[in-house]
């Protein structure tokens, strides 16, 4: 069987059984995923590496509280759960807790408008100035790739309140991306 077609689930049963090759193989298909997704959470590069490193001990560390399924929904829920800790403990607010009412983020000069490089940085500032709900709910669909009810599990609120950050972000980055479009 090809690695790609083993499951995060088989590869996590057989690190749980001492095989290191299945941890590696978990962590390489984490690594850039996870990684941007802590990026765009909002944290400096060191942090979100921190971070990282921080959510793989917590995995090893806690190996027995996974239940078998859905292990994409559970690293997910760790690095979420660290990364809103890291937060707390820098006492530190969100960028778009910070922002001026009257600041526009991801707006960008009509000269600029004509490079490809311009929109990529529009959609990076756009997402990341979306609020913390909405950013996380769209981060962790488009990023991660979980399911609606499993973003639900990781952020522990109902399913019908994640369709509508959902709708509520894609509204919003429609309108802040629309030079782009």
């Amino acid at each position: 069987m090809k690695e790609q077609h083993i499951t995060d689930e088989s590869l996590f049963a057989t690190y749980r059984k001492g095989d290191m090759t299945a941890f590696e193989q978990l962590y390489a298909r984490y690594r850039q995923p996870l990684y941007l997704y802590l990026l765009r959470l909002g944290h400096a590069e060191a942090t979100a590496e921190d971070i990282f490193h921080d959510c793989w001990l917590r995995i090893i560390d806690q190996h027995a509280q996974f239940d078998g399924n859905h292990f994409k929904a559970w690293v997910y829920t760790v690095a979420r759960n660290l990364s809103t800790d890291t937060f707390r403990k820098a006492q530190i607010r969100r960028a778009d807790d910070q922002q001026n009412p009257g600041d526009q983020p991801g707006m960008i000069s009509t000269e600029r408008q004509q490079e490809g490089e311009d929109c990529i940085e529009l959609i990076k500032n756009s997402v990341a100035a979306l609020p913390i709900e909405q950013r996380d709910v769209f981060l962790l669909k488009e990023e991660a790739g979980l399911s609606l009810q499993q973003i639900a599990d990781v952020m522990a609120v109902g399913r019908e309140t994640i369709k509508s950050r959902i709708r509520y972000a894609m509204s919003q980055l429609r309108v802040m991306m629309e030079e782009c479009l």
